[in-house]
């Protein structure tokens, strides 16, 4: 493993450590105990919880199959951001303008948030995962690498987005493809979606259901393996719900 830099304390708040060379504009509002590594550019309004960690370099053991990133990467966390209590941003990741990422969150390396999109407590988005805007991401949820979620997207508590189908069986130099969730999707309590799995735009994926196929745009699927239930109703559609 590479051995994290050095960090140093600054009087700016209590426990407050930061890599020489990190600017944090006046307004950033800094709860106790906040470490932020170089590379980091903090938009203004943004605020930072307790334990909150940004730029963190990434840490994997030496026979893990994760992608490698170096040294020297920009991490940018946008205007009007809130990075929760105990929440790790890692180096090279991105939040833009109005991102929320809840306590105890995670997001890996090259991962996007866009604008105003919100990451649960304890959900995590893993390596070049991108998450549309104003897309909820409710807690204990698990995206996998490469997965891309469209804008206005509704994933509940406990949904997993398999990074491997493979289980490990794989050549390090080998890329999953992620899944791929169109706009305005939902996506119900404790789903299991494996990858290249597409949901479609407005397709609604039932609690508990395990997707292994596609699922077309406005339809609803339910069960193990999830199975075609109805089409979806012009009344339950985004635009019928925001004025």
């Amino acid at each position: 493993m590479t051995n994290p830099p050095a960090v140093i304390p600054s009087d700016r708040a209590p426990g407050l450590h930061i890599e020489p060379g990190v600017v944090i504009p006046a307004d950033t509002v800094l709860a106790p105990h906040v470490t932020i590594y170089a590379g980091v550019q903090i938009g203004d309004g943004v605020s930072l919880g307790q334990g909150a960690i940004l730029g963190r370099l990434q840490q994997i053991d030496p026979r893990s199959r994760s992608t490698r990133v170096g040294h020297g990467l920009t991490t940018q966390v946008g205007s009007g951001c809130h990075v929760g209590s105990g929440a790790v941003i890692d180096a090279g990741a991105t939040l833009l303008t109005g991102a929320r990422v809840g306590d105890a969150a995670v997001v890996r390396a090259a991962a996007v948030l866009e604008e105003e999109c919100v990451l649960g407590w304890r959900s995590g988005v893993a390596y070049s995962g991108r998450v549309g805007r104003r897309t909820r991401i409710q807690n204990g949820v698990s995206i996998g690498p490469w997965t891309t979620i469209g804008a206005d997207v509704l994933i509940s508590p406990g949904v997993t987005m398999v990074g491997d189908p493979t289980m490990g069986r794989r050549e390090r130099s080998e890329c999953s493809p992620g899944a791929v969730l169109g706009r305005a999707c939902r996506i119900g309590t404790s789903a299991i979606l494996i990858p290249p799995v597409q949901i479609g735009e407005e397709a609604i994926v039932c609690a508990a259901s395990l997707v292994r196929r596609d699922v077309a745009a406005r339809t609803v699927v339910a069960g193990i393996p999830a199975r075609f239930v109805r089409e979806v109703r012009d009344e339950e559609l985004l635009e019928a719900w925001v004025q």
